[in-house]
């Protein structure tokens, strides 16, 4: 590798699921070094996440996060312990709406309010989703009856289903919903204009810094949209091929690795191997 121009960032924004953590919570020893670097060279780091917030908490505790964090796929910015900076909710008539359309489909669905994430859905699916963010999501008899308004609704459904159902919800609520494919089987229904990119540019300015200050790190879908917003952008090995195309570095390392590989390139201006 050859150096070039170093350029400033302040501040990283971090993917979680397949860029800082790997298959099975693996990397997070490699995740710990990229906070630590980040630290030593006064950058904060921060998380953007489509999780909720309460399954992200563990590792902000364990990677030492004192900033504001992204979760709930951009529509919440908070930090543990104290109240929401920012947060944007589907209003909750138009919620029970789209409640009672997914049930008519008899697909598993899960409203994320605030910190926690609910659901009518009992049984394998919810356990096996539940295992997999290692996070308790709480059923309940009914979420018509509670009324609320969330920040997020997530729908799992098979793969190969995924792109015809993501237009057919994108028809019904045209205008009404922010909806987007995270995952191959998971799509996102939020409130308009609710993204990473938006949450992202939300916390930059809080610190008074504009996009050129920013490095955005990724890998799926829902990165692309704060990979283009941020001055500089990387992707991790593992990324898809859509994220690949957006990111001005590629990382050669895999999960947290590639993420340690692009901080360092940010800081010291390494163009990547070929």
């Amino acid at each position: 590798m050859q150096a070039r121009e170093k350029t400033q960032v302040s501040l990283v924004a971090c993917d979680l699921d397949g860029t800082l953590l790997g298959p099975g919570e693996t990397g997070l020893d490699t995740a710990l070094e990229v906070a630590g670097l980040c630290r030593k060279h006064n950058l904060r780091f921060t998380i953007a996440t489509g999780r909720v917030f309460g399954a992200v908490v563990k590792y902000i505790e364990y990677l030492g996060i004192t900033e504001p964090v992204i979760t709930n796929g951009g529509a919440l910015v908070s930090a543990v312990g104290e109240e929401p900076l920012y947060e944007k909710s589907i209003d909750a008539s138009l919620a029970r709406t789209v409640l009672r359309y997914l049930r008519s489909l008899n697909l598993p669905f899960y409203f994320v309010s605030g910190k926690d994430m609910l659901t009518e859905w009992e049984g394998a699916e919810t356990a096996a989703y539940s295992e997999n963010i290692s996070y308790d999501i709480r059923i309940v008899p009914s979420l018509e009856e509670l009324g609320i308004s969330p920040t997020q609704i997530v729908v799992r459904t098979e793969a190969h289903e995924a792109v015809e159902l993501l237009e057919a919800f994108r028809s019904r609520w045209t205008t009404e919903l922010s909806i987007i494919r995270s995952l191959p089987h998971l799509i996102e229904l939020q409130a308009p204009g609710v993204s990473k990119a938006r949450a992202l540019e939300f916390l930059a300015r809080s610190y008074g810094l504009d996009a050129s200050k920013v490095l955005a790190v990724g890998d799926g879908l829902n990165d692309i949209d704060m990979l283009s917003w941020a001055g500089q952008s990387a992707c991790v090995g593992n990324a898809c091929d859509e994220v690949k195309e957006v990111a001005m570095y590629k990382a050669s390392g895999l999960y947290a690795k590639g993420v340690l590989e692009a901080v360092k390139n940010s800081l010291w201006g390494l163009v990547p191997q070929k």
